[in-house]
């Protein structure tokens, strides 16, 4: 215990990442080491409860895992979890789970609220742990910028948790788009139900509910401001209050704007423009629609894509009959010159070329082109145990691919502070060109509690 709480505090006094890294015995970005040099990986889980249980559940099954703890600040919720692995240590605080622990962990699973992913994240990755985070991969685009450092400096394998980006279907897309299937792009769209919590102009706690007996609060709020318990926060709602959470677009995007990302290879946006529902400080607004403006690339025209929350949807989309759009909750669609192509939920499931009847004569003529691009046939999850195991970049590495998708979706929830003003970004700066004040955004709206970071150079 000593011996850890040792390293503990010679990080937290390090002048610089350096010192961090030789002291965590990281590899460097262009050395990656295997995570284990076991046969299986051994793995923490941070945040058992809601998209965590998946996590424990498809990975303490696993041949190639060998589960070594919990971690959750909430018993009761994590309860499910804890029965899958009844014998494994249990944590409430990350924190000292690396202090007793750190020589027995190869690699963390992150499943708690978006706020405490870039502490929890840096902590892991400069003990020299792999980092299976779930989306969106921070709460800023300070914090994605600055873990996408870490990430490259350490070498550590690591995976954003957008598991539509392990299957197939935005790489079918990729291949057709490639093929001429489509034609040129003339707009695309993308519509989701969410939010499917609270979420709007809601104010402060007033401080009234009490905190439940198995939850530790103060543990929960992490980084955050001290404020007052909730149950319309805590454990599901935090997703629509800004200390916590990114709103719907931070909440959906990293999954289902992917689906037009890696198949078009967008890149960075020049131009957001965001109408918006009433907000207030404390609360992200019920409903947004958006206009991404991204510039041409290659032989591929400039194009726009449109982003409909709140249950919004597009008024009519080419090519796809009225009612099919009246039944998707959430989708998306590539409008081409030649074809329409549309999926139906937010990982790209379903991917077709519509009408049905359309994709049906375009198999039975040969006409879609082969599959080129490599897929899995692992889960999302057990691609990341596989990459710790081999030494090899994960499908959703942050350093090479998540990191950027993660900007555009932060990016994307900017302007809603800057309703019906298209923002325009120069990618070379990092900055909107256009308001200053948007650029404060990047930043964390708090200051962090520092004792929740693993080094007080990871401040603002």
């Amino acid at each position: 215990m000593k011996k850890h709480l040792s390293r503990r505090n010679f990080i937290k006094n390090s002048a610089g990442a350096l010192g961090c890294l030789l002291l965590a015995g990281c590899a460097s970005g262009e050395g990656r080491k295997k995570a284990s040099p076991n046969e299986r990986l051994r793995v923490a889980f941070i945040g058992v409860g809601g998209r965590g249980a998946a996590l424990v559940k498809d990975l303490v099954p696993c041949p190639q895992v060998e589960p070594v703890a919990f971690c959750d600040v909430d018993d009761a919720y994590a309860s499910k979890s804890y029965k899958l692995a009844p014998k494994l240590p249990k944590f409430s605080d990350y924190r000292v789970m690396f202090d007793k622990m750190a020589d027995d962990i190869d690699a963390v699973a992150i499943a708690t609220p978006d706020h405490s992913h870039y502490p929890i994240a840096t902590w892991a990755m400069l003990c020299g742990k792999s980092v299976y985070l779930e989306k969106p991969m921070t709460r800023t685009v300070w914090e994605s910028r600055k873990l996408r450092d870490i990430a490259k400096q350490t070498g550590v394998v690591t995976q954003l948790g957008n598991q539509g980006h392990g299957m197939g279907w935005w790489k079918d897309v990729a291949e057709w788009y490639k093929a001429g299937v489509f034609g040129e792009v003339v707009e695309m769209h993308n519509w989701t139900d969410r939010p499917i919590w609270n979420q709007g102009p809601y104010s402060v706690p007033d401080g009234k509910e009490p905190i439940p007996p198995t939850l530790d609060y103060k543990l929960w709020l992490n980084v955050a401001p001290d404020s007052p318990y909730s149950s319309k926060i805590t454990h599901f709602h935090w997703r629509g209050f800004r200390n916590y959470g990114t709103g719907a677009m931070g909440d959906h995007a990293c999954h289902s704007l992917d689906w037009f990302y890696s198949a078009l290879d967008l890149g960075l946006p020049v131009k957001i423009k965001t109408h918006s529902s009433e907000y207030s400080d404390f609360g992200w607004p019920k409903q947004t629609s958006s206009v991404f403006e991204f510039a041409a690339k290659g032989n591929r025209p400039a194009l726009k894509l449109y982003w409909y929350d709140g249950a919004q949807k597009p008024a009519e989309v080419k090519r796809l009959a009225p009612d099919e759009l009246a039944k998707m909750k959430n989708g998306g669609a590539i409008v081409g010159t030649k074809e329409t192509v549309v999926c139906y939920d937010q990982f790209g499931s379903r991917t077709m070329i519509t009408p049905r009847e359309r994709m049906v004569e375009l198999k039975k003529s040969n006409s879609l082109p082969p599959q080129t691009l490599p897929r899995i046939k692992e889960s999302h999850a057990r691609n990341f145990v596989q990459a710790c195991l081999e030494g090899k970049k994960a499908t959703s590495d942050i350093v090479d691919y998540a990191a950027k998708l993660n900007e555009l979706v932060l990016l994307g929830t900017i302007p809603t502070f800057f309703p019906d003003r298209e923002l325009i970004f120069d990618e070379a700066s990092g900055k909107f060109t256009n308001e200053p004040e948007a650029n404060k955004l990047f930043l964390s709206r708090y200051p962090y509690k520092k004792e929740f970071l693993i080094s007080e150079s990871l401040m603002m």
